[in-house]
């Protein structure tokens, strides 16, 4: 394991060293782009014809190596402008500022209104507060942010007032997009009404093609101000300003999410409007003893949108997705861990058969992979194990963000936090999710450099980079489970490495993205298997056998090990695998003019490893 983390490490500084290769490169533009603050691209509204008006929609943060042109294809943004135009004139006709209050002055929660071209509104957030006041028009549209999913573009009101419209990139189907957006609409709306949370109110959005803009989108308030991020120093040495400067961003986001635990829900799934999810679901309460009229029947919970059941799924139908995205019963907490095996195996059958290929040892293993998962599910956990603190308060369906992240927070000119982008958010055991990804790490512990690495003293800087790297995630991850254990100690034993190393094999399959990335899964499931016997006899298994359910012969053990060798350091040898070959734009160009990328015949890009060297 170490020598896994230690190559990771050595490409972290392998890739560092190449940026610092390049003097020509503005890096401080690289830097800001990365927290969201592009350099804004304005058109025109009335000209169609606006020279600028391509460049609006098209990708520009960022280049792959490999199929660039496609994945930028993916990422076109084209949306009707003269739609958003006439989409607020119709939002001034459904404002409720002076006609939806009640005597103290609260406006009354509504369903969703949905307008003639199939858009959505929440007329009780059009308030002259989000949009000022008088009749609406659109000053100008600028582009300020092009995401990892969506674009974000700025609409500047005649009103003075300034909102969100955000529109999804193609790279997941119709449906799985379309589910996305009913669902994080309704997490927002969740955490605004019920739970009092600073989240940006939405006022309108749309699921398909089927609306006046001619593109799915969300329309919601602007807010101003500085992304937590610029706080955020993951690899600042050690001293007392480090350790506060530290939990000045991870404590924010630990009591977002203490907050979002707050509500124990009756199934696991996603959350959607009443009118949302199939009439079947709309019989059953989200939660139980909700007293507010106005909220009683807002909310259902639906299909998961946990992105394992969109991503790389785009040739699955509406139907072969439905048999393994929920919702589950509470009571069947280790049927999600089947089920992501499942829609794994069917994805990639399904596969095969479209591609019209036989089989290959790769996509071979990668199915006995996921079946292996699959006759683990039900035994990895025991749901009612005594060595489990607080097991029953672990396994209740719970709200889970996956993008809880200092990127996604924003604090105010009052210092005001404000948390965004919810659109992967799933209710599950609290027990099967993972830290948020800024202090997730899941590698090898060093909680003190002198006493654990022996002779580090002595060792080169390279060295030295590579075990202080594993120090400070460790020390970050730690500063973490301090703040979970701050707020909720109830439920604290998901920091306990057996609990860690049990549900390893279900949050690497969660991160499966490349083929070879079964490789990874594999190896949890083989680490598992040298301690199952303790965790049997632990009751921390649903298994009363000692016995690994999956049996290993040697030979395969072997050439296990041997592959995923082989594929670390493929990885290794391949510069900017971590971010599937997509380069930073400014970055590209610079690298490109110096010849360190070289284009080929089939337009791809590679690094010419000789001139990075000889730099």
């Amino acid at each position: 394991m170490l020598s896994r983390i230690s190559r990771s490490s050595r490409l972290l500084v392998r890739d560092l060293k190449l940026a610092r290769s390049t003097p020509a490169l503005p890096f401080k533009r690289f830097q800001s782009t990365l927290k969201s603050e592009p350099t804004e691209v304005f058109t025109k509204i009335s000209d169609d014809k606006d020279p600028q008006r391509s460049a609006f929609f098209q990708y520009s943060w960022g280049s792959w190596l490999s199929g660039d042109k496609a994945k930028k294809a993916q990422r076109e943004t084209r949306f009707s402008i003269e739609g958003a135009a006439s989409l607020f004139k119709e939002l001034h006709g459904t404002r409720s500022d002076s006609k939806n209050v009640d005597k103290s002055g609260e406006p009354f929660v509504r369903a969703p209104l949905t307008l003639k071209d199939g858009t959505s509104v929440l007329s009780s957030n059009l308030t002259s507060k989000i949009l000022g006041d008088g009749e609406l028009s659109i000053k100008s549209i600028a582009s300020i942010h092009e995401g990892k999913h969506h674009r974000v573009y700025k609409i500047s009101l005649n009103t003075g007032k300034e909102l969100v419209l955000r529109i999804p990139y193609k790279l997941e189907s119709d449906f799985a997009i379309l589910q996305k957006i009913k669902s994080e609409v309704a997490t927002l709306d969740f955490l605004n009404l019920k739970l009092n949370a600073s989240v940006p109110k939405v006022l309108a959005y749309g699921t398909s093609k089927s609306n006046q803009l001619n593109s799915p989108f969300i329309l919601m308030e602007f807010i101003e101000g500085d992304l937590l991020m610029k706080n955020w120093d993951p690899l600042a040495e050690d001293s007392e300003e480090t350790q506060s400067k530290l939990k000045s961003v991870i404590d924010p986001i630990a009591d977002f999410q203490e907050k979002a635990l707050s509500v124990t829900f009756n199934k696991f799934g996603s959350l959607y409007f009443h009118d949302d999810v199939p009439a079947a679901l709309q019989a059953d309460a989200p939660y139980d003893g909700e007293e507010n009229p106005l909220l009683k029947n807002r909310w259902r919970i639906g299909p998961s949108i946990e992105k394992s059941y969109a991503k790389n799924k785009n040739k699955l139908s509406e139907a072969q997705v439905n048999q393994f995205n929920g919702p589950w019963s509470a009571s069947k907490p280790l049927e999600l861990i089947s089920s992501l095996a499942g829609i794994e195996i069917e994805n990639l059958r399904n596969e095969a058969v479209h591609s019209n290929l036989e089989e290959s040892d790769t996509h071979k293993q990668q199915i006995d992979t996921f079946e292996n998962l699959k006759l683990l599910g039900s035994k990895l956990f025991n749901p009612a194990s005594p060595s489990i603190m607080n097991v029953e308060e672990m396994f209740k369906p719970r709200l889970y963000l996956p993008d809880l992240d200092p990127l996604n927070t924003i604090v105010g000119k009052d210092e005001k936090l404000t948390f965004f982008d919810f659109e992967y958010a799933s209710i599950k055991p609290f027990i099967l999710t993972n830290y948020p990804s800024f202090v997730a790490y899941q590698g090898v512990k060093i909680y003190n450099l002198e006493e654990d690495i022996p002779g580090y003293s002595e060792m080169d800087e390279v060295e030295q980079q590579q075990y202080q790297f594993i120090y400070y995630k460790t020390r970050n991850e730690r500063l973490w489970e301090l703040a979970l254990n701050e707020r909720r100690h109830d439920l604290i034993a998901i920091a306990s490495p057996h609990i860690k190393v049990l549900k390893s094999p279900y949050l690497q399959a969660l991160e499966f993205k490349t083929p070879k990335d079964y490789l990874y899964i594999e190896s949890c499931i083989i680490q598992l298997r040298s301690m199952w016997e303790a965790y049997v006899s632990n009751s921390l298994c649903n298994s009363d056998d000692a016995k690994f359910p999956i049996e290993y012969d040697e030979d395969y053990l072997t050439q296990h090990e041997q592959q995923l060798m082989a594929y670390q350091n493929e990885v290794l040898s391949s510069p900017f695998v971590a971010t599937g070959g997509w380069i930073p734009q400014d970055m590209f160009n610079t690298l490109k003019e110096q010849g360190m990328i070289v284009e080929d015949k089939e337009g791809n890009y590679k690094i010419d490893s000789e001139k990075v060297l000889d730099e």
